[in-house]
């Protein structure tokens, strides 16, 4: 696994001495930093122990309540869908662009309907979008809200995602663009507030496994075998910090928390050296976009100047059976990471469907049976060893086109 994408060795283990001056310094601080990032005030700025928690928060700002309707892209995480059951509101699931990673306008248009409170746009991968005015002029009624897990700091035409819509939620767990092992942050629209809530703390002992989790993912980007080794033993001594099974297996609500302290000391170590990290992924989409380009028939998307790559996508021309076998492969092929996001309209596969009826949201399920995506972390040197993992990678993709393009 490569995760952690913008946290280097250096800035968690300084993380541990700075701990010493405590939650609320940190929390205040970095809600400071955040805020001058966006340019926003501070009491915008709203940190969660996980992003689901923070759009749990968006809709109760909203005011969803039973009678209205949540509409949730059909190419999602599960964890997003499960916070509107809570609020008594109908979940609706739409469908993505035929060649978008986002919603056609026009049939978003189209769906909405007088009982639509709020609309979870997504952006995934990192490339932002905008809602277009006409619509937004339109469908008056609705709150636009953002799902920007994938993408912090990323821009749409010069402006942070995040700042133009109806609020938006981030999510700074293992394999966001920012880490803190966990963490989320509520960005509200201009003039709103939250009531004043104090919430429950992660424990120490919790804490202290979250360390240990992160370390394990640190030193899987930069040493595999090290950092599958040190995994397995975290494992062991069950020292992993995840998110519950419940979530995945049953739909259940994250209760909210407020974020971990070391987590907020991560965030902010990362902060100072957001741009450069951004640049450097930014190179690493050219180098991708480049090799990928030889296979015409592989699918890439446009994306914004300012996008903050989470990981980079591409798509196959057909549906694959088993994606994380063939991710397995190509990975062992090329040396590169391989992901698997999202391998169904609600990811991860078997999780709970919400009542999602299967072929009710074609082009999602199609892409949630072809994408794969590529590493974006500050650990993977952009060199000629990059250079021939990726040869080696689009050879494996060719062979494969042409097994599936003649099977025999």
């Amino acid at each position: 696994m490569l995760t952690a994408n913008s946290l280097s060795i250096w800035q968690f283990l300084s993380a541990f001495p700075a701990m010493l001056a405590g939650r609320r310094h940190h929390r205040a601080a970095l809600r400071i930093e955040l805020a001058q990032l966006f340019e926003v005030e501070v009491g915008r700025i709203v940190l969660f122990d996980s992003g689901r928690a923070a759009f749990a928060a968006l809709l109760q700002l909203h005011g969803v309540e039973p009678g209205d309707e949540v509409v949730v892209p059909a190419f999602t995480c599960v964890v997003v869908p499960n916070q509107v059951p809570p609020t008594g509101a109908t979940l609706r699931f739409v469908d993505v662009g035929r060649d978008s990673l986002n919603f056609d306008w026009l049939a978003l248009d189209a769906a909405i309907t007088p009982r639509t409170r709020v609309v979870v746009v997504p952006h995934n991968f990192g490339i932002a979008c905008e809602v277009p005015t006409w619509l937004r002029e339109k469908q008056r009624h609705v709150r636009f809200v953002d799902d920007a897990a994938h993408g912090f700091a990323s821009k749409c035409d010069g402006q942070w995602l995040g700042t133009y819509h109806d609020g938006a939620f981030f999510s700074f767990e293992y394999s966001k663009n920012l880490t803190g092992g966990i963490g989320g942050m509520a960005l509200l629209p201009a003039g709103s507030e939250l009531p004043p809530t104090v919430l429950p703390e992660l424990p120490c002992g919790d804490e202290w496994r979250l360390a240990a989790t992160l370390k394990a993912h640190l030193l899987s980007a930069r040493w595999p075998l090290l950092g599958r080794c040190t995994m397995a033993a975290v494992r062991r001594l069950g020292l992993v910090y995840r998110s519950g099974d419940g979530e995945v297996r049953d739909g259940e609500p994250h209760p909210p928390r407020a974020m971990p302290l070391l987590s907020a000391v991560l965030l902010r170590r990362q902060l100072p050296t957001l741009a450069a990290a951004i640049a450097y992924k930014q190179q690493l989409a050219v180098r991708y976009q480049r090799a990928l380009a030889a296979l015409p028939s592989v699918q890439q998307w446009p994306a914004p100047a300012g996008t903050h790559w989470v990981r980079y996508p591409f798509a196959l021309p057909f549906a694959v059976a088993d994606k994380a076998a063939l991710a397995r492969q190509l990975s062992a092929v090329s040396g590169l990471n391989i992901g698997v996001w999202f391998d169904d309209v609600i990811h991860p596969a078997g999780s709970f469907r919400h009542g999602y009826v299967a072929g009710s949201a074609p082009h999602g399920e199609r892409l949630a049976a072809s994408v794969l995506n590529l590493p974006m972390n500050i650990a993977l040197k952009a060199d000629a060893h990059l250079e021939r993992k990726l040869a080696r990678l689009t050879r494996a993709l060719a062979e494969l086109l042409g097994q599936h393009k003649d099977p025999a």
